[in-house]
């Protein structure tokens, strides 16, 4: 597949309409950009262990059930806002996926003072399938810089 500027800009909605989903806590909104064999993870590289560490890695069905919790937990409600700036576009020869990185911003923004803080900054990785109607995520893979995130965050990232 070429990558013409449809298909630039349909993976730069999606990737936005992804993170607006998230902020909003919208989860069934963001579940429906996916793919039925979506796989969502979270990763991070440790310098101490010189490897990749795996934090979360879940596929739709089990991203659902975890969705499905995070209104009934304990846990710190301050917004995040997600910011997603696309690096890279490429397509996978053959097909109708294109691979997506985009550097990856998260603010914290305190409910008592309103001081907006990093939350983390990392990248996104993505895979769109773009051979339907709609485009939809295949997988996401959220590489991290930071490492420390604190207590009581439960929302993806």
């Amino acid at each position: 597949m070429d990558i013409t500027f449809d298909a630039v800009n349909t993976a730069r909605e999606l990737v936005t309409a992804s993170c607006r989903a998230m902020d909003v806590e919208d989860f069934e909104a963001y579940l429906g950009l996916c793919a039925e064999f979506f796989n969502y993870k979270i990763t991070a590289h440790s310098r101490e262990i010189r490897r990749d560490m795996v934090w979360l890695d879940k596929d739709k069905h089990h991203m659902k059930e975890l969705l499905a919790t995070i209104p009934k937990q304990n846990r710190d409600r301050t917004p995040l806002m997600r910011h997603a700036t696309i690096s890279s576009i490429s397509s996978v020869e053959g097909t109708l996926i294109v691979d997506v990185r985009s550097n990856l911003a998260i603010y914290r923004t305190e409910l008592d003072g309103g001081i907006t803080n990093i939350f983390a900054v990392g990248v996104y990785i993505d895979s769109i399938d773009m051979s339907g109607a709609e485009a939809k995520l295949l997988t996401r893979t959220v590489h991290l810089e930071t490492r420390m995130l604190g207590l009581g965050n439960h929302v993806p990232l």
